[in-house]
């Protein structure tokens, strides 16, 4: 860095704020600092850069894995705020498992992150996060949930209960009411539960009574929804229609009702939860849940960068209902 300094004609101090905080430097400054080090090959050290100022840009996320495309516009939308404020981001995947995600957040925290942002708290790690958001070390935001009560913690999300409930009810509205679900791992994960804890509520407040043989707890993917729905058609007193609470299981459901000779929505409706870009491709286009992902990671971003002792934040986004081609009304006598 002394090298750059002397070869742009400046202190050290000003190669440093140019290279890290360029809206406080000349933009005349800045250029000389630019063509210094791109002829030097100077690459900056950001780590040692954060140890000189005292405080960390890295952020920490979490999500359940890498090959969910929802996830990946979360991810999208924190970096496009995290490269303006002069962040970078670490990832990594949890696969829903309690003892990899608390070793992954011990990792992130030995790396000195300036924050968490969290897809969720997995079951069982609730206290430890609730414990560094209360110490302040490091920004904790938990994303695609709302906060539990008396929590420190800032959250980014929506009413997951809420969502399926409407969408339920959205399904018996349509004259349904031998409807399955295909759900996330309930058991490990909140957003989940308050999935399923809507799809029942729906159900009681219609008088339709819960059947947990039609409900079916899987890890959001393609061919888990499809092997789920295969089994729930085999039923013998199988659903006239199917609420899948992921896009991903709702496309898999698809595929096994093609594959059974099922016409959709003639047969069986299927809806799924997410929106994805592909949801809308499906044949038929498929019902869904709207979530704006891309938009919880960039809320999630602004608040992780917020500095550390900063208020706790909470944001609930919109879900909306988006109703296409793949649910319908029940056929006539298709009731039970």
């Amino acid at each position: 860095m002394r090298e750059v300094a002397q070869k742009a004609n400046v202190s050290l101090a000003t190669v440093s704020r140019a290279m890290h905080s360029p809206d406080k430097v000349s933009a005349s400054t800045v250029e000389r600092v630019r063509k210094a080090t791109e002829e030097l090959g100077y690459v900056y050290n950001a780590t040692a850069g954060d140890i000189l100022r005292g405080r960390s840009t890295v952020l920490g996320v979490l999500v359940p894995t890498a090959s969910n495309a929802l996830f990946g516009e979360t991810l999208h939308g924190i970096q496009t705020m995290t490269v303006g404020g002069g962040y970078s981001v670490l990832q990594a995947a949890t696969h829903y498992d309690a003892d990899g995600e608390e070793a992954l957040i011990e990792s992130l925290l030995q790396r000195r992150v300036h924050a968490l942002i969290l897809t969720g708290v997995t079951y069982g790690l609730e206290e430890r996060v609730e414990q560094l958001a209360r110490e302040a070390r490091v920004r904790i935001v938990v994303v695609w949930e709302l906060p539990k009560p008396d929590m420190t913690a800032s959250y980014v999300g929506f009413d997951n209960m809420e969502a399926a409930r409407r969408m339920t009810e959205y399904l018996i509205e349509l004259g349904h009411r031998r409807i399955g679900l295909i759900v996330g791992p309930f058991s490990k994960i909140a957003r989940a539960r308050h999935r399923l804890e809507g799809y029942r509520i729906a159900l009681e407040r219609a008088g339709i009574p819960f059947d947990a043989d039609i409900v079916k707890e899987r890890s959001p993917g393609l061919l888990e929804g499809r092997e789920a729905m295969d089994r729930l058609m085999r039923n013998e007193d199988r659903p006239t229609a199917v609420f899948a609470a992921s896009d991903l299981l709702a496309i898999g459901a698809l595929k096994a009702a093609r594959s059974m000779g099922l016409s959709v929505p003639g047969d069986v409706s299927v809806a799924g939860f997410d929106d994805m870009e592909v949801a809308s491709y499906q044949d038929p286009p498929l019902t869904t849940i709207r979530v704006d992902a891309y938009k919880i990671g960039q809320i999630a971003a602004q608040t992780a960068m917020e500095p550390l002792g900063s208020p706790t934040r909470n944001y609930c986004l919109d879900a909306d209902l988006v109703i296409r081609g793949s649910t319908g009304p029940i056929k006539p006598g298709g009731g039970r």
